[in-house]
């Protein structure tokens, strides 16, 4: 308050106008693995993404996604059979790009793992043994094969020791190297120099003996352990998502249910402020998935979900390619918020309508190899051994003119309550963040009754508009003399209960149909 020497007027603020301002609902972060050093959609320029981790990432939209990370990557053979559920599938990044289909902003961390798995070493320039064309080390080029340029293939006898690396000289041009086909082919391009070519010109072809390796592991099994324990790393050491900074609600790691202990510890480090959205395996039936449910494997708390079974999507280069529940139930969660609050159920027929993908299912095979989509169309008897208490998983159903739709809403308490609905754990974190944030004018402030007031004020303010949009049944705000002691005082302190009657979402619809006879009187009980 500025004070007056000599007479006059003096004029100052208090502002006592304090409410608490609007969140985004759906602001996801996502872990993510990689191929390392891909490009752009264009083939040419750089990804930067894939070339760097632990790096918090905001992305927009899907253009920035690729010009980032390039266009998910799925695996194929080399007759082009698709490896459906192979861990090295870019699981996380397909996600990120349905969400922001309907969203407009994500975080994205890329662990420090490339799951392109192939480490090639140059041992030694060498001659290779090869059939096909010319003789020995000498490639002629006969009179009917004057075109320029020239294109050449040769077939090696060993194909696990020679393998990309090449050049080719010699009389009237110079060679290029070329690109390696089924492991054992080589083309190749003679191009003209400044003389023409002759007929039986010959070209000697010298290949760079290669080792190529396969770093993350020998089979699908070792290498998801190798990439699940770059994740955990990056999950656990990265300080960045710690802060406040960074603000999201919603926490994935697509396609790999094996880190979800280290997501709901990041949770708790931010004051569980956060929903984890988590996955099952690829390869479980309903009743094999109902009984991983039950084991150590499946991680239990009120604030993750998981989903099931999985989807068949097209890729950005479309083609169709295995996906993983969690970021289709992202994908819903968007929809959901965008059309109601995030305190309504993501579920049904009016909000869990599922877009973008044709079917949802499993792998069938040897993961690794090539494998099979395996449509599942959840019957009542599967939805209920996979939706009881204690097992929570929400399942993704086909229903004949609606489509698929996301048809549960449990989270994975331990415990029989309110926040074994994901709802009401949503609306929790919701009002934790704001309340939090919104508090921290206060902090400083006389701790007197004025200023309790002022802190009741905003939180009844806040809380009767969440009751208004039909969030909460009821609520009380207690911050006076009954809670804040004299000894509390003493200690700095001001405390304000909060109790809250979260609005329940109606699953269980009962419709009893009662018979009378023609002449019964029509009652209402």
């Amino acid at each position: 308050m500025p004070t007056l020497v000599s007479p006059g007027v003096a004029t100052f603020l208090i502002d006592e106008s304090f409410y608490v301002p609007v969140s985004a609902p759906t602001v996801p972060l996502f872990f993510i693995a990689t191929n390392a050093g891909k490009t752009q959609p264009n083939g040419i320029t750089p990804a930067t993404g894939t070339n760097e981790h632990s790096v918090v990432r905001t992305v927009t939209s899907i253009s920035q996604s690729t010009s980032l990370y390039g266009i998910p990557a799925f695996r194929e053979d080399v007759a082009g059979n698709a490896l459906h559920g192979d861990c090295r599938n870019e699981y996380g990044l397909f996600a990120m790009n349905q969400f922001l289909g309907v969203g407009n902003r994500a975080y994205c961390v890329r662990a420090d793992v490339d799951l392109s798995d192939a480490s090639i070493t140059t041992i030694a320039a060498t001659t290779p043994v090869f059939v096909g064309v010319g003789n020995g080390t000498m490639v002629n080029v006969q009179p009917e094969q004057l075109a320029v340029p020239q294109t050449v293939t040769v077939t090696f006898l060993n194909p696990t020791t020679y393998t990309t690396f090449g050049s080719v000289t010699g009389a009237g041009g110079n060679g290029t190297t070329g690109t390696l086909f089924d492991n054992n082919i080589y083309t190749f391009t003679i191009n003209s120099g400044s003389v023409p070519f002759q007929a039986n010109d010959e070209f000697t072809v010298t290949f760079a003996q290669t080792i190529i390796s396969n770093p993350l592991g020998a089979n699908d099994a070792a290498k998801r352990v190798a990439i699940t324990t770059a994740l955990q790393a990056e999950i656990n050491s990265n300080q960045d998502v710690r802060s406040e900074v960074f603000e999201y609600n919603l926490i994935l790691c697509p396609g790999y249910p094996e880190v979800v202990d280290e997501l709901l510890a990041l949770n708790v480090s931010i004051n569980e402020e956060a929903f984890v959205i988590a996955d099952t395996p690829f390869t479980m039936t309903p009743e094999q998935t109902a009984n991983w449910a039950m084991t150590s494997e499946r991680f239990h708390g009120t604030n993750v979900g998981y989903y099931y079974p999985h989807g068949l999507s097209s890729n950005l280069d479309g083609k169709d390619v295995f996906i993983a529940a969690s970021g289709t139930a992202l994908r819903t969660f968007a929809y959901s918020d965008n059309v109601s609050e995030l305190w309504f159920a993501p579920a049904g027929i009016r909000r869990g309508l599922v877009t973008g993908v044709s079917k949802v299912g499993i792998v069938s095979g040897t993961l690794g190899a090539p494998t099979v989509f395996q449509e599942i169309n959840l019957n009542q008897g599967q939805r209920d051994i996979l939706y009881e208490f204690f097992k929570n998983i929400n399942p993704t159903v086909f229903f004949p003119g609606r489509g698929l739709i996301v048809w549960g809403q449990k989270t994975s308490s331990p415990a029989a309550s309110a926040l074994d609905r994901v709802n009401v754990v949503r609306l929790l974190c919701y009002i934790k963040r704001s309340l939090r944030k919104s508090a921290q004018p206060f902090v400083f402030e006389p701790n007197d009754q004025r200023t309790r007031d002022d802190i009741k004020a905003m939180i009844d303010n806040f809380l009767g508009d969440i009751m208004i949009r039909r969030g909460l049944y009821d609520f009380l705000v207690v911050c006076d003399e009954s809670n804040n002691t004299p000894a509390r005082i003493d200690r700095n302190e001001c405390w304000v209960d909060v109790a809250v009657k979260p609005t329940k979402a109606l699953e269980f619809l009962y419709i009893p149909i009662r018979v009378l006879a023609t002449g019964a009187p029509m009652g209402t009980n």
